[in-house]
């Protein structure tokens, strides 16, 4: 299942952040060597803490980092300016030496004058990372340039945020400082043309040098090199690539030369990222088809020999790639049961594919040479490079109205302001909370206060309120030694260790090997490797399943913490239908499984053994969601949507332990609409979503909206997969939707299957799965910008294909773009206040328009449970589950977890 994606500003709390998180099903690693446990037994010689983590993607990087569980990866070595506390039924900024906060006191305050809204934080002197370095003001305003530099690509929305000046800085023009953003939807317009002109020059020419006479086209590598040789390079290819300086600077002749030297690296790049998203696919295949109906289908090879009973894991790559024909059941009224494979054949030289490197091979030279145009336009690989040339084609377009200046125009954000960086306050104080403190004016080299008694003080301003602005500011606070290690940090001379606008300083620093593969910070743990030591990080920390820690030794630096209590944590990978097993054998000692009867039943049952169970409700929701760029009819959307009965999905856990929802949030949120008793609303008035399921009238309805687009059997819109994520289907609370909806759908003409994907995540945030299950972990602020507004650029938008509909066609999404556009109105305008009740009738109105697009289809609302053994884990230093709430996690104080005596 998945997160909000996101993450984020990254907080070292997870219901601070927000991210994907994924049902995987995983197989066990080897390495298993961490503990020393056996059975609900341990002995006294237990070495390290093995906790459960579902799937991971590798990518442990603060500022880039999506997925929950990298996230949480990511976490145990960052602390965040603030966190939360749960008081009274209500979440709350927690700061201070008792907590794990950069952020000694805070508060904010509202100057109705002039309608702005500052917030002041006094930073904790002392702190360390665990590399020794010192965390400072320095990186304090590294991380905030980078979250809000233009062409930042991660998750974090901290640009939503009106901060005074902001506008300003990012689109380097005066006069938008009232929080008008016409100059950023046009920068990024702009942005979204130069990157199409880019991406279909590779097309273009493609098509042009087709060496196939069929109705397809062809062109191999040596013929592309060839025909890029020799091209005219098209002045919006141009234009995507280079400033209008630096085409004023150049000849024409060194304008085609560098252009066709630009695109072969474009068609290099595209070929080397499709060979590893083939990569990826395998290893997600390998474990995917395991169950029924292909365990047991018949395969024959392309001349119709039996050659074997059940999918392998060449079998499922080839499937999954679509180079295996599937022959159904059919039953005696003649319709296809696509539930049952009487035969499967092999389209393909089964002699030739041999191992993962043959058969991804196979497919890499049969694909990358006839679909070209798709691969770029349909596949990962095509929505990665576009982003990479859409942050291009921002860079340049705010290079170009700098002019021909080197400087920048605007050189800092206005409304952020070190107080004693930027005046003289020598001598002075300033009130927070009632307790004065002097302001730091004096540093040594590397940002490190020299006052005696004073601090460093860090003051936002936003313009007007904005009750989600506080949580925007509690973002982790990452070394800028380290993630960007060839900068420096002046913060008189306006360097905050940040090449502005700069995509390649993104991409090539901050995101390098390292520093996405090694996370530091000034969290409890530190990186490690099997032996516990510093070698080979990159590959050491993460390996074979298994992502080990060691105790940072200057975490007591904090403030009133102390060192972590266990030294040594190891993350092990389970899956979540595993999680029970792997307790129960010792081989981890924490896990969060589903909530299940089945689980329950058998938490009850090892009990006695040691084992202990808690629960909460969860802050997050299921649902199924569809991509408007792989399904661009809303009504054949408002189809799909139709044929499910989610009703089904809460038959999958415990009794009372779940259930079904009708609006695009968690019920767990004060937002979450209410009927006249105080009940959760059930009725959204949106006929394709039913509150009772009738199967007769869902196809009725379903046909009617074929008619409507002149869809039938055999078009090739109905054909779809729905993805569940893990690699078992069986083993997630949709599966038993998705099959009755395949069903219904199948049944009225359409060609649906229901697939695992153990990569579905990954591809989520590239926005190439077409209908999928899974899940969001709401944020504490029921704030919609960063997963539903037009201007997020948080990758949940991919998913939904927003950068398809805001870059397409009235003719094609025209009804889209009007939703789209009086959504992100109202959610703007549900941040213009603080009074709950106006902004929840807000949040009504726009998650109705949200079920309008017909992306989202709410599902269901569950308990979270946890599991741990107490042979191993001290009980006393967990919460109690009395304690427990929807906003945090029993690890949240990870450094108090003792082992039990």
């Amino acid at each position: 299942m998945k997160k909000r994606i996101l993450a984020f500003i990254f907080c070292v709390l997870m219901c601070v952040s927000c991210a994907f998180n994924i049902i995987s099903c995983s197989k066990k690693s080897s390495d298993d060597s961490s503990s020393g446990n056996n059975g609900g037994s341990t002995s006294n010689k237990t070495d390290a803490l093995v906790l459960m983590s579902e799937e991971l993607d590798g990518l442990f990087n603060p500022f880039y980092s999506t997925t929950g569980a990298d996230g949480t990866i990511v976490s145990m070595t960052q602390i965040g300016m603030i966190t939360t506390k749960f008081v009274n039924g209500e979440i709350e900024v927690a700061f201070g030496n008792d907590e794990a906060t950069v952020v000694l006191d805070y508060e904010s305050t509202y100057d109705d004058v002039n309608d702005e809204t500052t917030y002041t934080f006094v930073i904790k002197n002392g702190i360390k990372y665990s590399d020794g370095h010192a965390l400072t003001m320095h990186d304090i305003m590294f991380n905030l340039y980078v979250y809000l530099d233009p062409v930042y690509t991660g998750s974090s929305t901290m640009y939503s945020t009106d901060i005074k000046g902001l506008q300003d800085y990012r689109n380097q023009t005066f006069g938008n400082d009232s929080g008008d953003t016409s100059g950023s939807d046009a920068i990024n317009k702009g942005a979204t043309t130069k990157a199409t002109a880019r991406r279909n020059e590779l097309i273009n020419l493609y098509k042009a040098v087709d060496t196939d006479s069929g109705a397809t086209f062809y062109a191999d590598y040596e013929t592309m090199k060839a025909a890029i040789a020799v091209a005219d390079i098209s002045e919006g290819y141009l234009e995507a690539i280079f400033t209008d300086k630096q085409i004023s600077e150049m000849s024409d002749q060194e304008l085609q030369e560098k252009g066709r030297a630009q695109l072969l690296a474009d068609y290099e790049k595209t070929r080397e990222l499709f060979l590893e998203e083939l990569g990826r696919d395998y290893n997600s295949a390998k474990d995917s088809y395991t169950e029924e109906p292909y365990k047991s289908a018949i395969v024959k090879d392309s001349n119709g020999n039996q050659i074997a009973v059940g999918f392998d894991e060449l079998v499922s790559f080839m499937f999954l790639e679509g180079y295996v024909e599937v022959k159904y059941v059919e039953g005696a009224d003649g319709k296809v049961d696509k539930t049952k494979i009487d035969y499967v054949t092999l389209k393909y030289n089964n002699n030739a594919v041999t191992d993962k490197n043959s058969a991804v091979d196979y497919v890499y030279n049969d694909k990358i040479n006839s679909e070209l145009e798709v691969i770029l336009r349909y596949w990962a690989t095509g929505t990665t490079l576009f982003t990479e040339y859409t942050a291009k084609g921002k860079e340049i377009v705010l290079q170009n109205n700098k002019g021909d200046s080197d400087a920048l125009l605007i050189p800092n954000i206005s409304g952020i302001v070190s107080l004693g960086h930027t005046e003289d306050f020598k001598g002075e104080t300033i009130e927070v909370n009632g307790t004065d403190y002097l302001i730091a004016t004096n540093h040594d080299s590397q940002g490190v206060v020299t006052d005696e008694g004073a601090y460093d003080v860090l003051q936002i301003t936003i313009n007007g309120v904005d009750p989600k602005a506080i949580w925007n500011f509690a973002f982790a606070v990452a070394p800028q030694h380290y993630y960007a290690p060839s900068q420096t940090v002046d913060i008189e001379n306006n360097k905050f260790g940040v090449v502005f606008s700069d995509f390649a300083f993104q991409r090539d620093e901050i995101q390098s090997q390292r520093n996405i593969r090694v996370p530091l910070g000034a969290g409890a743990y530190q990186a490690t490797n099997a032996s516990n030591g510093s070698d080979n990080l990159i590959t050491g920390f993460y390996a074979n399943n298994v992502v080990y820690f060691k105790r940072n030794e200057y975490f007591h630096t904090v403030g009133n913490m102390e060192n972590a209590k266990i030294e040594k944590v190891r993350y092990q990978v389970v899956s979540a239908s595993n999680a029970l097993n792997a307790l129960e054998t010792g081989s981890v000692h924490y896990v969060s499984p589903q909530y299940t009867k089945y689980n329950i039943d058998k938490l009850n049952q090892l009990s006695s053994s040691g084992i202990v169970h808690m629960s909460t409700s969860q802050l997050g929701y299921g649902y199924i969601g569809i991509n408007a760029g792989k399904v661009p009819d809303i009504e054949l959307r408002k189809a799909i949507m139709t044929a499910m009965d989610t009703a089904l999905a809460i038959e999958y856990y415990a009794t009372g332990t779940a259930e079904t929802i009708y609006f695009p949030m968690s019920l767990v949120s004060w937002a979450y609409p209410l009927d006249e008793l105080g009940n959760p609303e059930q009725i959204n008035g949106k006929e394709y979503i039913a509150v009772r399921f009738d199967e007769a009238a869902a196809k009725e309805m379903i046909l009617s909206y074929m008619s409507d687009v002149n869809a039938s059997a055999g078009d090739s819109r109905l054909k779809l997969n729905f993805t569940i994520a893990g690699a078992n289907v069986e083993d997630h609370p949709c599966y038993a939707v998705f099959t009755k909806a395949a069903r219904i759908l199948n049944e009225c003409g359409w060609d649906i299957q229901v697939i695992p994907d153990t990569q579905a995540l990954t591809k989520l945030a590239t926005g190439s799965l077409a209908v999928w299950a899974a899940a969001w972990g709401s944020t504490i602020d029921p704030d919609l910008y960063q997963v539903y507004h037009k201007n997020s650029t948080a990758t949940s938008t991919y998913a939904w294909g927003y950068r398809e509909i805001l870059s397409g066609s009235d003719a094609q999404y025209g009804e889209e773009k009007a939703i789209l556009d009086e959504l992100s109105e109202l959610i703007d305008d549900a941040r213009e206040t603080t009074n709950k009740k106006r902004r929840a009738a807000i949040y009504e109105e726009a998650m109705s328009l949200i079920l309008d697009l017909a992306v989202e289809l709410p599902v269901y609302q569950r308990d979270v449970l946890y599991a741990y053994n107490s042979n191993v884990i001290d009980s006393n230093s967990l919460p109690k589950e009395s304690e427990l709430n929807p906003y945090s996690s029993p690890l949240d104080r990870i450094w108090e977890l003792e082992f039990a005596q």
